[in-house]
């Protein structure tokens, strides 16, 4: 059995999605049933647990072989993970796949607090009796998710890079692909990292791409990762979040997200990375 914890999210969703159109019923472990049940369809089989429940967890991870867990960066990101790979241990579970942050962004020093966390989280694992696989995708492509209104309203995206800084994006849905196979087939991936990223580009090209597909002149703004991170203020996000925002800006404008690395993608998806035109393409509808 394969459980995906954290399913409803947008790495944990692709994964779902990925497992089943290879012919996997992966159990999609979920703090809220109805959400479940819309984002990922009414034949998913899901399992309700609260990721700080350690025992409600275990209870639902019984039986799984396989298991991959995702958490959305939260004041809770430490206390979730470590909650879920003692319920993965406890329930005897063999293989875990845990989606983590690129290198540039983990470490004991990391600008980001979430960066920081997840250092603990892999130095811990990696010292466990588990078959152990960690992911580290590049920047997603679905942050532009974020600038809908932006671009339907008013024609735009503003984001914190210059229209031409070298980026290497990825489209969640790689991930996706790449967990799919991994939990399928864990053995041969245990004890190892992967950290891989799609084409490089900028968020220059990607307006272009937006230009195309929609048939009408979007517009790249440039800001500071200052600029955005004041913006979300205004916006009324917490301060946590806006904290990780800045980080990320901050490490993105030093070069952090600007290695290119699709050999993952290709060696166990068997597939070139998805590309920004093609991002847009899908999720049209929800720009135009």
């Amino acid at each position: 059995m394969i459980a995906v914890v954290g399913a409803t999210g947008n790495t944990g969703r692709a994964v779902v999605k990925e497992l089943k159109s290879l012919g996997q019923n992966p159990v999609a472990v979920v703090r809220n049933a109805e959400k479940a049940g819309e984002v990922l369809g009414a034949d998913a089989k899901i399992a309700v647990a609260d990721l700080n429940d350690k025992a409600a967890l275990e209870k639902v991870l019984k039986g799984a072989d396989s298991v991959f867990l995702t958490t959305a960066v939260n004041p809770q990101l430490g206390e979730q993970n470590t909650n879920a790979i003692d319920a993965a241990l406890a329930a005897g579970v063999k293989y875990l796949v845990r989606l983590s942050a690129g290198r540039a962004v983990v470490g004991p020093d990391s600008l980001a607090p979430a960066g920081r966390t997840h250092y603990v989280i892999d130095q811990r694992l990696r010292g466990l009796k588990i078959g152990w696989v960690i992911l580290r995708p590049g920047l997603f492509m679905q942050n532009v998710l974020g600038q809908v209104a932006a671009i339907k309203n008013d024609s735009k995206i503003v984001m914190p890079y210059k229209p031409d800084f070298r980026l290497a994006l990825i489209d969640v849905r790689d991930t996706g692909a790449v967990a799919a196979r991994i939990l399928i087939n864990p053995a041969p991936h245990a004890g190892k990292e992967y950290e891989f990223t799609g084409a490089m580009t900028s968020f220059g090209e990607f307006t272009d791409a937006f230009s195309e597909v929609l048939a009408r002149k979007i517009t790249y703004v440039g800001v500071t990762p200052e600029q955005a991170a004041e913006a979300m203020k205004a916006r009324g996000m917490p301060d946590w979040l806006v904290a990780h925002a800045l980080a990320i800006g901050r490490i993105g404008n030093v070069g952090g997200f600007s290695t290119e690395n699709t050999k993952p993608i290709h060696d166990i998806v068997k597939r070139a990375p998805l590309t920004t035109k093609q991002f847009v393409t899908d999720f049209k509808g929800l720009f135009a």
